[in-house]
């Protein structure tokens, strides 16, 4: 278990678990949180990007993209998928399993805020998770210190 700090913390992406191609880009991830919410950066040193699709729940995963599943320990076992592209494409999602996945309205997804910067050696991600967002779908969560995010950080 790791602790998520106001200022950040910071994780690399080490494990690639269902990646053949031999491309590992040193990724980076940094999570922190305010009053209002979490606020996420993520960073790859990757140069050659795929970046088509351009549309909110699109395939963004068939791009490169950084992406994190979270959840929290309160005893729901459902956890949200949010995944973005070079475009700032957002795909983001609701789960219990892989199998039932229910996509978020595109309409909800521009409250992250999600924005890219492509620079010549990396590409990143900022966008922020607003408490109110998560309450919605996580009734039970309570935002602010001691809470427990469960989750995984991806380069796809």
């Amino acid at each position: 278990m790791y602790k998520i700090t106001k200022e950040g913390s910071s994780f690399e992406i080490t494990n690639y678990p269902w990646e053949d191609s031999g491309i590992h880009p040193k990724t980076i991830i940094t999570i922190g949180y305010d009053d209002a919410g979490f606020n996420v950066h993520y960073v790859s040193y990757e140069t050659e990007l795929r970046a088509v699709e351009t549309e909110h729940n699109s395939d963004v995963y068939k791009d490169s993209c950084m992406e994190i599943y979270m959840a929290f320990a309160d005893g729901d076992n459902h956890y949200m998928n949010i995944e973005v592209n070079p475009n700032g494409a957002t795909y983001v999602s609701l789960s219990t399993c892989r199998e039932q996945s229910v996509k978020i309205d595109p309409k909800e997804i521009d409250i992250l805020g999600a924005k890219t910067k492509i620079f010549e050696d990396r590409w990143e991600i900022d966008y922020k998770i607003p408490k109110e967002f998560l309450q919605k779908y996580f009734p039970t969560y309570k935002h602010g210190k001691g809470a427990i995010l469960r989750g995984n950080f991806y380069k796809c």
